[in-house]
């Protein structure tokens, strides 16, 4: 595999549970794919989707290593993102490509088995009618921006890490309209963790859009969670990027999942029984 960044992780890359945020994962495989198509001499093109396991937490001063390769016989490229200290598997990416990768540069017969989807859809994501789920109760508006210039690539286009970003804000919105309220989490040393994600484009998303999220439920297991985003542009309604996301309640002490509280399976129960 080729080495494709090198980093380290700074203090305010890290989030309110004292870890990196997702949306620093995001940055480096991001820069990965760019040293990626660069390194093996392949003309670059943008990823239709990637998913994304994380494996291990990275915390304040940590360095970072970013390892890819070309899937063979695929338009697939896999990243592994290394803890720089300790040598772990900290994340793994695979992205999809909508042409053939190229040729040149290193390839192997398939990705790491801890690489591969676990509980979230190996195709890309579809698009809904997201009324549909706000009017059911399983969904809520999450969050409003507007794409800035310095969120975006030379050619205007949004940045990796900040498709993402408004993936963690929003998410926030969804835990507390099922009454996994922050100051109830504060109360209980409780922080939110992300375990699986995967994002699908459904077009450009450009410098100046004004963008609309709408987040839902999708599914609830004893520790882990699954739910969804749909972003859209405000001005048209046509849906530009989805999220598939699987999610857990981690003790911040013991850094380890937790049982899903009552309140939230009964607040999802009731819902799922009005949809």
């Amino acid at each position: 595999m080729l080495e494709t960044q090198r980093s380290f992780v700074n203090s305010w890359e890290c989030d309110e549970n004292f870890h990196m945020n997702i949306q620093f994962y995001w940055k480096r495989f991001g820069d990965a794919a760019q040293i990626f198509f660069h390194l093996s001499q392949n003309n670059p093109q943008p990823w239709i989707d990637r998913h994304v396991r994380y494996h291990g937490e990275l915390h304040m001063a940590t360095n970072t290593v970013v390892r890819s390769c070309q899937i063979a016989s695929e338009n697939q490229v896999v990243h592994e993102l290394i803890n720089g200290d300790s040598g772990e598997l900290s994340a793994t990416a695979i992205d999809l490509y909508a042409n053939p990768v190229g040729n040149n540069g290193p390839k192997i017969d398939g990705a790491n088995e801890a690489a591969l989807p676990r509980s979230l859809p190996t195709e890309p994501l579809t698009t809904i009618n997201t009324d549909s789920v706000i009017a059911s109760g399983l969904g809520v508006l999450s969050h409003r921006s507007v794409i800035t210039p310095l969120e975006c690539d030379h050619h205007g286009n949004l940045l990796d890490q900040f498709y993402i970003a408004r993936f963690s804000d929003a998410a926030s919105h969804l835990w507390n309209h099922l009454g996994v309220t922050r100051g109830w989490m504060h109360d209980n040393n409780l922080g939110t963790v992300a375990v699986e994600m995967k994002a699908t484009r459904h077009g450009h998303v450009r410098v100046g859009t004004m963008l609309e999220a709408v987040t839902w439920l999708e599914a609830l297991g004893n520790k882990t969670f699954s739910f969804r985003h749909q972003i859209s542009d405000m001005a048209s309604g046509k849906a530009l990027y989805s999220g598939a996301v699987t999610a857990l309640l981690m003790d911040l002490n013991a850094r380890r999942a937790v049982t899903l509280p009552d309140m939230m399976r009964e607040q999802f129960e009731q819902r799922l029984s009005q949809a």
